[in-house]
């Protein structure tokens, strides 16, 4: 009887990355993180944990390891082909338009209008915003502004499996945004700079660390 091997839902392996000139890996190595779980990665400073998030995201190339989801290698695919989503520090969200008009620029992109509407109201109701949607971002509470950020994150067309929650010296905790993720049964991979913003997080949790590359 052949045995099942279980595939992580998010793996990182062996994977290098620039920045500043010099080259920075994640210790241990591989990181892995399955659904309803969350890994957290710590970063020295705020532009070190913008610049693994940006390998992540497809925004920046690696130079050189393995970033799959399941069994599929994403790191040569293009951000939004990505089955990625981000919830940025703070929300993110565009202080100009309505919760609702935010969440419908991220399903506009590759849907047709009628769906795009259908879309956003599906994941307002899932995340139980609809009370938000006319309403603007300063209108709204902090952990109410990360649950608009993250079904802003899910509305893409691309289904999301993993969420990127970035947690930043400055910005309001992100607690509330990883335990809805989590309860959108995702996978949650948590960038911060500072260790301690994130060590009371009420769920399965896991630690690695941005590091120096000492090439051989």
């Amino acid at each position: 009887m052949t045995a099942v091997v279980e595939v992580p839902l998010l793996e990182l392996s062996g994977l290098v990355w620039e920045t500043h000139g010099s080259r920075r890996g994640l210790s241990p190595d591989p990181l892995t993180v399955d659904s309803g779980h969350t890994a957290v990665v710590v970063a020295g400073h705020s532009c070190e944990a913008d610049a693994f998030a940006d390998v992540l995201l497809g925004l920046e190339m690696p130079v050189r390891g393995q970033i799959k989801i399941g069994d599929q290698e994403i790191a040569m695919r293009p951000p939004e082909e990505r089955e990625l989503g981000l919830v940025p520090a703070g929300a993110g969200l565009l202080p100009h338009l309505t919760v609702e008009k935010n969440l419908a620029l991220a399903a506009s992109d590759g849907l047709a209008p009628s769906f795009a509407q259908g879309r956003v109201a599906f994941m307002a109701r899932r995340m139980g915003i609809q009370g938000f949607l006319r309403s603007r971002p300063h209108e709204l509470a902090h952990d109410e502004r990360l649950s608009v950020a993250l079904a802003r994150a899910m509305c893409r067309f691309v289904p999301v499996r993993v969420m990127v929650i970035e947690d930043r010296t400055g910005s309001g905790p992100c607690h509330a945004a990883v335990s809805a993720a989590l309860g959108a049964e995702l996978a949650v991979l948590v960038v911060t700079d500072d260790r301690t913003r994130v060590a009371s997080l009420a769920s399965p949790s896991h630690f690695w660390e941005v590091a120096d590359v000492v090439e051989p």
